[in-house]
């Protein structure tokens, strides 16, 4: 019996079905499998369900540093993991009846690292094979399967090393910072990671040169003809005496002292690598990236797109790219775009310059299918991306008309689409637009209906969003296309970071100073791309897992130990961030009965205001059932009392006293009651439907549901 693991149920299925006839599902318990044959022989295609395998230290301590690690099935490590145990049971107890093993998970080292522990502590025996393949379609499966490979063992050990890796920097570098603040007498659930650390120091760094970022005043110079806008050519002058004198100098007309027309090629975006995709569908639909991802993986496992972990912006010919441009053809709102590149023949794409040896870009595969709002708006997005790169180039006329007045030129600039190309077919998602301007002709004198002198000054560096984050990281080499996303989601968990265009919070400054006054290099960028680098090379054979999984610990060990002479006083700066973080986001007042703060607590989901000095002082006060509670510092004119912000859902938000019998209180809820009251007496006594008596009916006893059972969070470790 031949034995094939994927990486998921639902491609479980998929597989089954391509490769084999009369597909037969069975199940044990809750866990289904798939059987079928192929050319005779019996397969049995089996899922995993992400890592089935996880690491845990094998005597659990609550210290640092810590290094004695070993593999457990998931469910041993994590009581939340349990879900995952009728799988393990499943792939050991038909482990034992096959004699060959087939992996079939995702083709990237996460994957081959899923399939590499499910071979080696479920089936244990020979040399497993390998399905390597980028699309869950028929074609893609079937090739995958004729074509079955060695074990990709390499992939394997350089997943495995970057877990080891990441469980040791994350694990002792988060207990080191609880461990500093829990000796100050403080608390908050922390982490610190190899690829979080700098990612910090990335943001910090950005947030000072804000905050120190003195502007700059400047001065511009404008004049309009024919309603067109020149700009002097000297463009910002940094001295306003000198722009005085030369707006000064310009007069009521001038003369046009030249007309330059140039026609530019407009290249086509080039297919979707994650990172573009990522940048693309923040920038127009306001998805996060780890939204994006999410949605791109359910495209994928429903055979719709490519494997979306990829950085390639190739589609190499071996794809069968016509047959993918015919199959989009029958799909009717991409008929016309589509039928149009058949036409023409058109079938040979524009590509960027990234490379992955492991997956082409992201591009639709033809097939159909149903799908949600979101994932749709994305589909369409890679599909018209798609269409878009074998369509012809666009062109467009670029002008510059120079206006000279009194001996000082002055310049407009204008764009204009004259061919559209391959804008036609992304549509609306192209949003450059036209530069207009008036027609001039060279040695002509036209009027100056107005000019102006302007002032201006300089801005700060922009924030980073999370979708210009992702690219920013990916160009320093820190994390993986699959892993930044998730390191931006953890430091937002933490309150490290907040916000779309994002802001370090307070308390993630204090951990960023206090870490680089006493343990720069858990900041340190370089350490982070060594490791990256290392891993690999991992890959390409070049160095051991072992190799780099020492170097990577034996700089750890250096950090911690550094740390460990410096904790008391790391300890004092986040607790005294801690507690000024508390008094600014959670701190409305003092209590009106003993003096103590009045914070805002949230407890099992609902807030209310409770006094710092329980369970000596049990003073309260309600808060509206949801909303996002701030203190403002203000007090109320009527009652003396705190008055907090409310903030909800679709930018709604209000101001309110905290008193219970407030004034600023008396017409809460009025005027639903008026409505109420008025709508009633709108509704003519003839038209209002009469209730016909009828017995009271039996109320059936209902069965009580059993108490669900509380998850254990797992302590994972933090990249």
């Amino acid at each position: 019996m031949q034995l094939i693991v994927a990486e998921k149920p639902k491609v479980a299925g998929k597989i089954a079905a391509f490769i084999g006839s009369n597909v037969v599902r069975k199940s044990a318990g809750s866990v289904g499998y798939y059987e079928t044959t192929v050319n005779g022989k019996k397969v049995v295609v089996a899922p995993a369900v992400g890592h089935v395998f996880t690491l845990v230290e094998k005597t659990r301590t609550k210290t640092y540093p810590t290094f004695d690690i070993e593999w457990v099935p998931a469910y041993k490590g994590s009581k939340g993991a349990f879900y995952t145990k009728g799988y393990v049971d499943l792939l050991t107890q038909l482990s034992k009846q096959a004699d060959e093993l087939v992996v079939a998970t995702d083709y990237d080292i996460e994957g081959s690292l899923i399939g590499y522990n499910v071979f080696r502590f479920c089936y244990g025996k020979g040399n497993g094979k390998r399905m390597r393949f980028s699309a869950l379609t028929p074609r893609d499966i079937r090739e995958a399967y004729e074509n079955i490979t060695d074990l990709d063992y390499q992939n394997a050990y350089a997943g495995e090393a970057r877990h080891i890796l990441d469980w040791y920097y994350g694990i002792n570098l988060s207990r080191a910072l609880m461990s500093s603040l829990i000796r100050n007498k403080g608390f908050k659930i922390m982490s610190i990671g190899r690829v979080q650390g700098p990612t910090l120091g990335l943001l910090a760094e950005r947030e000072i040169e804000i905050k120190n970022f003195v502007p700059t005043p400047y001065w511009e110079i404008f004049a309009y003809a024919k309603e067109t806008a020149f700009k002097h050519e000297h463009d910002r002058f940094i001295e306003e005496e000198h722009a005085k004198e030369v707006f000064a100098k310009l007069g009521a007309q001038g003369t046009i002292e030249d007309v330059q027309k140039e026609e530019k090629t407009v290249y086509p975006y080039p297919p979707f690598d994650l990172t573009s995709l990522q940048l693309e569908a923040y920038r127009l639909f306001g998805f996060s990236p780890s939204q994006t991802l999410e949605l791109a993986q359910t495209l994928y496992e429903g055979s719709l797109i490519s494997y979306p972990r990829t950085s390639s912006q190739k589609l190499p010919p071996n794809l069968g790219l016509q047959n993918i441009i015919r199959k989009i053809a029958e799909i009717p709102e991409y008929k016309e775009k589509a039928d149009e590149l058949i036409k023409n023949e058109w079938f040979r794409p524009f590509q960027g310059r990234k490379e992955d040896p492991a997956h082409p870009a992201i591009h639709p595969t033809g097939i159909q299918g149903k799908v949600g709002d979101k994932e749709r708006k994305l589909y369409d997005l890679i599909v018209r991306r798609f269409l878009a790169v074998f369509a012809p180039f666009g062109k467009k006329e670029l002008t510059k008309v120079i206006l000279n007045s009194n001996g000082e030129r002055l310049l407009a600039n204008g764009a204009r689409l004259t061919e559209p190309g391959w804008i036609k077919f992304y549509g609306d998602y192209y949003t450059t637009e036209d530069i207009l301007i008036a027609e001039f002709l060279k040695g002509e004198t036209v009027a100056i209906a107005d000019k102006k002198l302007e002032k201006k000054e300089t801005k700060p560096p922009k924030r980073y969003t999370q979708a210009s984050l992702i690219s920013e990281l990916e160009s320093r080499h820190l994390g993986t296309k699959a892993t930044r996303s998730v390191v931006i989601d953890t430091l937002t968990s933490r309150d490290y970071i907040r916000g779309r265009s994002i802001e370090v919070t307070d308390f993630g400054m204090a951990v960023f100073h206090a870490l680089k006054k006493n343990a720069a290099r858990i900041l340190d960028e370089n350490l982070t791309r060594k490791i990256e680098d290392d891993m690999e090379k991992i890959q390409t054979g070049e160095m051991t897992k072992e190799t780099v999984v020492k170097e990577g610990k034996d700089a750890l060990v250096e950090i911690l130990n550094e740390f460990k002479l410096k904790e008391e006083d790391i300890g004092k700066e986040l607790k005294a961030a801690l507690d000024e973080t508390e008094l600014k986001e959670k701190v409305v007042g003092k209590c009106n009965l003993c003096g103590g703060n009045l914070k805002i607590i949230n407890f099992k989901g609902s807030n209310f205001i409770g006094c710092s000095g329980y369970p000596n002082c049990r003073n309260s006060f309600p808060l509206p059932g949801y909303g996002f509670i701030k203190p403002t510092g203000k007090v109320c004119k009527f009652d003396n009392m705190p008055i907090v912000l409310v903030l909800r859902g679709g930018g709604s938000r209000f101001e309110m006293c905290i008193g219970r019998d407030c004034p600023s209180k008396a017409n809460w809820g009025k005027k639903k009651e008026e409505k109420k009251e008025a709508a009633a007496a709108s509704t003519p006594a003839a038209a209002k439907p009469r209730k016909k008596a009828s017995a009271p009916k039996e109320k059936k006893p209902r069965a009580k549901r059993a108490p669900k059972k509380k998850k254990d969070a797992p302590e994972a470790p933090s990249t």
